[in-house]
């Protein structure tokens, strides 16, 4: 059976660009094409979010490649690294602390301490979040070049109640204070009556990989005059884990 030759181009794009993310010129020289015919190619991808480009115009393999990759042993392997933190950080906050992984353009919590407390909220295992919907995916967005911060804010913003911030103006403005702090609250965005703290897991190339973050009931969480704390504790906590996953640009939280 005969194969499709813009099919086969385009793939071949994807793996030269999953191999090492390069610009356009570069990346006709490797797959042996024309510019333009590159060119138009990267534009489709492009389009369907198979790929994004960064500020300086090199091409990354984008959100649709990655949701459809399963669980890889490097997912396992961060779960394994980051369970002892989780544990250190609900005994030092007294409240549940959670590992959330990216899944294209969601968050999801993957392993969860719960607070020693006899009040509770559920168990955060296993549930998507839109990266728009609270404190979690401002901080991986923070990590995303501008063009796709851009592609998810110009999509469809789902409201969850009405704490959710769906106008892409404030969201900006949110994901450039994560960029600064590399750490964020959140108060019901996604549901009612629970408050999150949330910093980035980032690996070697700085790009978010994950989210350390804790979170309880808001009439107890954070109690008065301890958010910075709490903050400083979970950012603490995330630049370490970060440490160990290769990450070398510690910034002091503010």
């Amino acid at each position: 059976m005969g194969t499709v030759q813009s099919v086969d181009r385009a793939l071949l794009l994807l793996a030269e660009i999953g191999r090492e993310p390069a610009g356009l010129v570069a990346l006709s020289h490797r797959v042996d094409l024309a510019t333009s015919t590159t060119g138009r190619l990267l534009g489709t991808l492009e389009a369907a979010g198979a790929i994004v480009r960064d500020d300086t115009s090199s091409y990354h393999i984008g959100p649709l490649v990655n949701s459809m990759v399963q669980p890889s042993d490097a997912a396992s392997s961060l779960e394994a690294i980051v369970h002892p933190h989780l544990v250190k950080l609900s005994e030092q906050l007294d409240e549940a602390a959670c590992l959330a992984l990216v899944s294209g353009d969601d968050t999801i919590t993957v392993d969860q301490v719960d607070s020693p407390k006899p009040i509770q909220a559920e168990n955060w295992t296993g549930i998507r979040v839109p990266m728009h919907a609270g404190s979690a995916g401002a901080v991986v967005m923070a990590s995303w070049p501008d063009a796709e911060v851009d592609r998810y804010l110009d999509g469809n913003l789902a409201r969850f109640n009405d704490s959710t911030v769906v106008d892409p103006g404030l969201l900006r403005k949110r994901i450039d204070q994560a960029r600064l702090r590399r750490v964020m609250w959140s108060h019901g965005e996604f549901v009612e009556g629970l408050s999150s703290c949330s910093s980035p897991i980032v690996d070697g190339s700085g790009r978010a990989v994950g989210v350390l973050y804790a979170y309880g009931p808001s009439f107890r969480f954070p109690a008065n005059g301890e958010a910075q704390r709490i903050a400083a504790v979970v950012f603490a906590r995330a630049e370490k884990i970060s440490t160990e996953l290769g990450w070398t640009h510690i910034m002091g939280a503010s």
